[in-house]
């Protein structure tokens, strides 16, 4: 792989703007090799009049994003950010499932309520009522987002893998 391909992939998967530093490190070339691979990519989406630009933040940093023009008509195609508290709630439900709407809350607190709330509204997690509670499961929008196998045991020892840190 070259380096123009490192930088650009390095800036596409950055969800923040990048030190030039630091995509130096990546693809193994010198700063100033890295700064002339980016202006020749801020060109070369320029000319071919992408809906991709790559913005100079300041003298060291540089972002990849869709244009705000063309961001307002494809937002509804972004994926949501997910805090890390709806997270550990969400990792709960996954690894447990199915489990009790009452069973998260008596381990994360009534947070959970607002928290399962809004991962049904994500599209995360199914609820279905079960009596004076709700059975929580994981969808399959979930297994996709998060690049799980949708078989549900495979599924619970990704998780385990991802929170072990392990492989």
């Amino acid at each position: 792989m070259d380096a123009k391909q490192i930088v650009e992939a390095g800036l596409f998967l950055s969800t923040e703007p990048v030190p030039l530093g630091r995509l130096a490190e990546l693809a193994g070339v010198e700063r100033e090799r890295v700064q002339e691979i980016v202006e020749r990519l801020r060109e070369e989406y320029s000319a071919r009049g992408s809906a991709i630009q790559i913005l100079r933040v300041d003298e060291e940093r540089y972002v990849m994003q869709v244009k705000p023009e063309v961001a307002a008509l494809a937002g509804e195609l972004a994926k949501p950010e997910v805090s890390r508290e709806l997270l550990k709630t969400l990792a709960i439900i996954a690894l447990r499932q199915p489990v009790t709407q009452a069973e998260v809350v008596k381990m994360r607190g009534s947070s959970a309520y607002a928290h399962v709330k809004e991962l049904v509204s994500l599209g995360f997690v199914e609820s279905v009522r079960a009596g004076r509670t709700r059975m929580l499961t994981t969808t399959k929008k979930f297994a996709d987002y998060f690049g799980l196998s949708r078989n549900l045991e495979e599924q619970k020892k990704q998780i385990a893998r991802m929170l072990t840190g392990s492989r």
